[in-house]
């Protein structure tokens, strides 16, 4: 009889503990108008940092939606092309760019909405095309149009993707069901700091810690699919520079150029990986630290890039 106690017993703390490590989550925010979280962020080439700044989320509303402002202050490169890009576009075009605080919309449940002030940022650009505007713009050539037109993205989607990677990192985790036992499927965002890669299938496992709920994803796009999301982004972006340019996309010499591109990235035989963990705080929703590295590989070598950011 004791020995049918016993198994029962055994049991029943067998079942109650595969039922905490199955703990299902749903990560959702959980913040009040007038809150503010501030961050540092690092971005790495390889093992130099290349650039830092600070970021400060704030909530303006939090009625059906939240209404979210993201602050950058105290910027710092550490490679040169700072001045550069500040010759070639001039100061006051840069500083308008490189800070420029985006206005989203958010739903209750954590996904981005929108970029409500996108159109600003868009604006950014048609004043350093005006030619009576202040001297380091009205001297931009077609060529220069073009690489400031890379700094301005063509959407909202890209602009997400390229500016606003810290402030997606906050977001992509919330409103979706994970499992402890069970990694979930999914998809993920590879962008580097000059193109998109587009889409790759991702795993992400999730595991609690007292109050903080850490998730870890994986990712990986093999060569076909690098060679076609690369294909697809510099095709894009070039028909794009030819038409700053005053060029026809079909004209003749710039799709050979385009072709000339496509086949190079083919004979270099492209492959990226993603590495990312997020820590979050269950109660509050506030993210606490991430970083994501992704790795290029291919015939030139390999290269990483890395992004660091921490709650203050």
């Amino acid at each position: 009889m004791h020995m049918v106690k016993k198994g029962i017993f055994a049991c029943i703390c067998l079942i109650a503990a595969t039922t905490v490590y199955a703990e299902k989550i749903t990560l959702k925010p959980n913040w009040g108008a007038g809150e503010k979280k501030s961050y540092s962020v690092e971005q790495y080439t390889d093992t130099a940092k290349v650039a830092s700044a600070d970021m400060d989320i704030k909530i303006l509303e939090d009625k059906n939606n939240y209404k979210i402002t993201c602050i950058y202050s105290n910027h710092h490169d550490y490679t040169g092309m700072e001045e550069m890009a500040k010759m070639m576009i001039g100061e006051a075009i840069y500083d308008k760019i490189n800070n420029f605080a985006p206005l989203y919309t958010a739903s209750k449940e954590g996904a981005i909405i929108s970029i409500d002030n996108f159109d600003e940022y868009r604006k950014i650009f048609e004043t350093a095309s005006d030619t009576t505007g202040e001297t380091p713009t009205k001297f931009l050539s077609g060529l220069m149009q073009s690489i400031l037109k890379s700094m301005i993205a063509a959407d909202e989607k890209s602009f997400m993707n390229i500016s606003m990677k810290e402030v997606q990192a906050m977001h992509k985790f919330f409103g979706k069901k994970y499992n402890t036992k069970k990694e979930s499927i999914g998809t993920t965002e590879i962008t580097s700091s000059a193109m998109s890669f587009g889409s790759a299938k991702s795993t992400t496992a999730v595991k609690r810690d007292g109050n903080n709920i850490t998730f870890k994803t994986t990712a990986a796009l093999p060569e076909k699919e690098c060679l076609e999301a690369i294909s697809a982004w510099t095709k894009k972006y070039m028909e794009e520079a030819m038409k700053e340019s005053g060029l026809s996309v079909d004209d003749k010499i710039g799709k050979q150029k385009i072709e000339e591109m496509i086949n190079d990235y083919k004979e270099k035989k492209m492959t990226a990986e993603l590495e990312e963990s997020a820590m979050f705080d269950a109660q509050t929703g506030w993210m606490i630290s991430y970083k994501c590295v992704q790795v290029f590989k291919s015939t030139d070598g390999t290269q990483s890039e890395t992004l660091v950011v921490k709650a203050k």
